[in-house]
């Protein structure tokens, strides 16, 4: 997994849209106490999260529980068969409305910009990545923050903190993709995807565009891709078998009433059925068709013989006419496939080989 490294966070806290002063827990203390809970303007929680407490098990368990996603860590190396490798694979919130989808808001971090037919799933910011000092805290391998009676955060600490500032550096890059127009901010405020802290578009447009144009050296590697198809995720849930599933069919249960999963399952298997229902009626014709020579039968044959020619002509071409749609429809599905495949084959070759994809 990449490490983000830089001592500063990518925005200066005076674009950070929430300024909470963070009040340090001392455990250096026998019972534990906030060296600044009686100062004004300083809080012992994480931003916008009142009950989880500055410790460091408690913060880190919080942001491994928001941000981290395992399951896409350890499908990185296949998900280029899955999808386009490309950070910037991200449609702004319009351009998912224009293309029918819902902006389905959800807490769970491995769903965030997952996308199954008509809708869309995203993550909203959390509140404390909003927070310039959370940021050189907790996000920063190398933190030098100050506690507000000047004691260095070290002795608030009792074990290293260590927890990946690339991943939250990948999850705002992404905003700034998903976000990057006025209407878009409106989109966003309308599923409440930004929290309240952002007042405006002019705050949030100068906050965002300090990670849009972040490479992909900075960010953990699920932000190496951009939005992810469910359907295709669940298939190498089914393939690959990865250790940190849930199921072992799906990445995601997209459906979870039966009426939901028959109402749509129901439609190809009544194709397939009239396709059958069709064929074997046509064979039936065919068969019930008198036999005596009709193909060569002179022209002052009897019309019965003309009109048992004609059906029987007709049942061998729907016969015939149903095998080509099938066979149509499999080699169209093939190909697709094997492009796709033949497509990521390129470029991950190209990737490998150091040769800029286009």
């Amino acid at each position: 997994m990449s490490t983000f490294t830089s001592s500063q966070p990518p925005f200066p806290s005076s674009c950070a849209p929430n300024t909470d002063h963070l009040c340090l827990y001392d455990v250096s203390r026998q019972n534990g106490s906030y060296e600044t809970e009686n100062v004004a303007g300083y809080i012992p929680y994480v931003p916008g999260d009142p009950a989880i407490r500055l410790l460091s098990d408690d913060v880190h368990t919080h942001l491994s529980h928001h941000l981290e996603t395992p399951l896409l860590d350890e499908l990185y190396d296949k998900l280029w068969l899955l999808a386009k490798k490309s950070s910037r694979n991200i449609d702004p919130l319009h351009t998912q409305k224009v293309k029918g989808r819902s902006i389905i808001p959800t807490e769970d971090p491995r769903l965030h910009l997952t996308w199954h037919q008509d809708r869309i799933y995203i993550k909203p910011v959390p509140v404390f990545l909003l927070n310039h000092e959370f940021w050189t805290t907790y996000l920063l391998q190398l933190s030098t923050h100050k506690s507000p009676l000047g004691t260095s955060q070290e002795s608030y600490q009792s074990t290293p903190f260590a927890f990946d500032g690339s991943i939250a550096v990948g999850f705002l890059r992404s905003y700034a993709l998903l976000v990057p127009h006025r209407l878009d901010f409106m989109l966003a405020k309308e599923a409440h995807l930004i929290p309240d802290d952002v007042k405006d578009w002019l705050q949030w447009s100068k906050f965002i565009s300090h990670f849009r144009h972040l490479p992909d050296e900075s960010v953990a590697r699920r932000y190496h891709y951009g939005q992810l198809r469910l359907s295709r995720l669940n298939w190498a849930v089914r393939i690959f078998r990865p250790q940190h599933r849930r199921s072992v069919w799906f990445y995601e249960i997209s459906h979870w009433s039966i009426t939901s999963f028959m109402s749509r399952a129901i439609v190809p298997f009544l194709f397939v059925f009239a396709g059958i229902s069709l064929a074997l009626s046509s064979m039936q014709v065919a068969l019930s068709v008198p036999t005596d020579d009709p193909w060569f039968h002179g022209l002052g044959g009897s019309g019965l013989q003309d009109i048992g020619r004609a059906f029987w002509v007709f049942s061998i071409a729907v016969i015939l006419g149903w095998v080509a749609l099938w066979a149509l429809l499999l080699c169209i599905l093939i190909a697709i496939l094997a492009w796709q495949v033949l497509w990521g084959l390129a470029r991950e070759k190209q990737r490998r080989a150091g040769v800029p994809a286009a």
